[in-house]
């Protein structure tokens, strides 16, 4: 195995965890047991899914829904000699001690308006992510938006959290869980300016009140032009998600998307947004399990030679709507384990290896996590003052 992502044992294990999921020992259930989202084992809805803290401190979200993880080899329970310790238990592996990252007390922080922060944002390590604009359907226009860890749960009489309390959220993730990366995501917003106009607001006004790096998941402009619009209201980095190379294959998860957002209309986004973000910072997902393989490979390469980040992760295929569970057969580990490490190769060649708004642990990409040091605070203290000039 060539050295790199694809050497660590650590890296196997993450693919796997997320590939498969994992089931929830019932002596967790029995003992109270209360998972990150602030969801309790008991309660019907179960949260979808858990973070944890893999050995040498990788953050790692994994689904623990019953429709994905049934089957699921790895079992979290108690670790042996009492319940003071986590463990993972596999049905044919060695056991692996595992940590919970502590995010109670930012959950249980109040916005201005009394609102609960763990309703508002999710924290991920070092980053926030906050939907302002709840979706009005279950699905919306993109349905990956599951593997951003978005809390499960939102109060059914909003449909919008105002500036004041998406600010109020990322000033508590900033003051009690050490936050340095606020992403907005607003990927099902469908307007012609690609919700710029939207979380302009919302990027300034966090601005404003921390010198926080800010990206932001949307849907692609209709006229590519309107990217730049994006970056001068303060965004420091962009995803637009074109999950597939293939059109066809990507409308197989967002059919409701497809009708509306041309495959094209995101690759032209995608090609002036690296035209204007800085190197690094425009970045787009492709799940894999939609199509061989090697067009995951080409994939990764042409946008590499774009200067665009491939974001990489699993993602079986849904038959009909965004709550049905997937019923293809888990991915194999070695065939992507090798496509991680020619994609950080081809990363690496062109200059994007390194980023400061990378290291999210949804993606099996960026294995490398988000560490902001002296020069990210300048950058991020730079950047609220900095702006396109016209």
């Amino acid at each position: 195995m060539p050295s790199g992502v694809a050497s660590t044992g650590l890296a196997a294990v993450r693919l796997d965890l997320i590939n498969q999921g994992l089931r929830v020992d019932e002596a967790l259930v029995a003992a109270g047991f209360t998972l990150a989202l602030a969801m309790d084992t008991r309660t019907a809805g179960l949260s979808e899914g858990i973070d944890l803290l893999l050995p040498g401190g990788l953050w790692t979200s994994v689904s623990i829904a019953t429709t994905i993880a049934r089957a699921s080899p790895w079992l979290l329970g108690f670790a042996p000699g009492g319940q003071d310790a986590l463990q993972l238990s596999h049905r044919s592996r060695p056991s692996i001690p595992i940590t919970l990252p502590d995010t109670v007390r930012f959950r249980h922080q109040s916005t201005p308006t009394g609102h609960s922060c763990g309703d508002i944002g999710a924290v991920h390590g070092r980053w926030v992510v906050i939907a302002p604009f709840v979706a009005r359907e279950p699905a919306g226009f993109d349905r990956p938006r599951r593997f951003l860890g978005l809390p499960p749960a939102r109060p059914l009489t909003k449909s919008q959290w105002s500036i004041d309390e998406v600010v109020g959220c990322a000033q508590a993730a900033w003051r009690t869980a050490g936050v340095r990366l606020v992403h907005l995501e607003s990927s099902h917003v469908l307007r012609d300016d690609g919700g710029c106009a939207d979380l302009t607001p919302y990027i300034s006004a966090l601005k404003r009140s921390l010198p926080t790096l800010v990206s932001v998941s949307v849907a692609p402009p209709q006229d590519p032009l309107h990217v730049l619009d994006l970056y001068h209201a303060g965004a420091d980095a962009v995803s637009y998600h074109l999950l597939a190379w293939d059109e066809a294959a990507a409308s197989q998860v967002t059919p409701l998307r497809s009708r509306f957002v041309s495959h094209r209309r995101i690759l032209d986004a995608l090609v002036a947004a690296a035209r204007v973000f800085p190197r690094g910072a425009v970045s787009t997902d492709l799940l894999l399990g939609l199509e061989p393989l090697p067009a995951v490979e080409h994939a990764c390469r042409t946008l590499c030679e774009l200067g665009i980040v491939p974001n990489l992760t699993v993602f079986r295929p849904l038959p009909g709507a965004e709550d049905h569970a997937p019923t293809s057969e888990t991915a194999a580990l070695e065939p992507i384990l090798l496509l991680m490490e020619k994609r950080l190769r081809l990363m690496q060649a062109h200059h994007l290896a390194s980023s400061r708004v990378r290291g999210f642990p949804r993606v099996l990409s960026g294995m490398d996590r988000y560490q902001p040091g002296v020069v990210d605070r300048w950058y991020a203290s730079a950047r609220r003052f900095l702006r396109v000039r016209a």
